[in-house]
């Protein structure tokens, strides 16, 4: 029990080094010009590049994906399969939706297609949580996606820059930046010194 809060104190300040360096990817990434989304055999992990979508097109319907938070407000992000100029697929982040508002018809030609090349969300679920590809989804089933559309598949997901009402774009900036998380580690690291302390002074009494 002692050495837990030390434990705690080392994953505060992984998870603040993590965030520092998704920070310097987004900001090397903001003030460039969007590039083509290509696919190539040795795909690299999502960068949070900006990207472009030229001549893309929807290839299927939409997921939900519940329970995706916007500060304290309950919503789902909507995403989409879409299958790119050079025959690829990319998951594309169409935006956010606050729970009770129903989903619009999304056109695509209203759509503009540029946006940052991110990570596959991801989310804790318990068991019997549905994973799936289509309609209100607890997870997105990655493996179902890729055998129900054919081709290449780019890791990750396109989040775009802009939305069509009434979604809301999905912010690209981390919630939590590496400072909370390094005062969090901090916390941590002081209560694990004043337990220690406790114990060596009560083990002294004893004695």
């Amino acid at each position: 029990m002692a050495l837990l809060p030390f434990l705690l104190a080392a994953w505060q300040w992984q998870r603040a080094q993590e965030k520092a360096e998704l920070l310097r990817s987004l900001t090397s990434a903001i003030g460039v010009q969007p590039v083509s989304l290509l696919y190539r055999e040795a795909s690299p992990q999502p960068e949070f590049t900006r990207v472009a979508l030229p001549d893309a097109h929807p290839a299927g319907p939409v997921l939900q994906l519940e329970n995706s938070y916007l500060g304290e407000v309950k919503g789902r992000r909507v995403l989409q399969p879409w299958r790119l100029s050079d025959g690829a697929m990319a998951l594309v982040d169409l935006g956010w939706l606050a729970d009770g508002v129903t989903l619009p018809a999304i056109d695509p030609l209203a759509l503009t297609l540029r946006g940052h090349w991110m990570p596959l969300p991801r989310h804790f679920v318990l068991p019997g949580a549905v994973a799936g590809i289509q309609g209100r989804v607890d997870s997105i089933d990655m493996t179902a996606l890729r055998q129900r559309y054919s081709g290449p598949w780019h890791q990750g997901v396109v989040v775009l820059e802009h939305s069509q009402d009434p979604l809301r774009h999905w912010p690209v900036l981390p919630e939590f930046m590496p400072e909370r998380h390094y005062a969090y580690a901090a916390q941590w690291l002081l209560l694990g010194l004043l337990l220690l302390l406790s114990l060596y002074s009560l083990r002294r009494r004893s004695q």
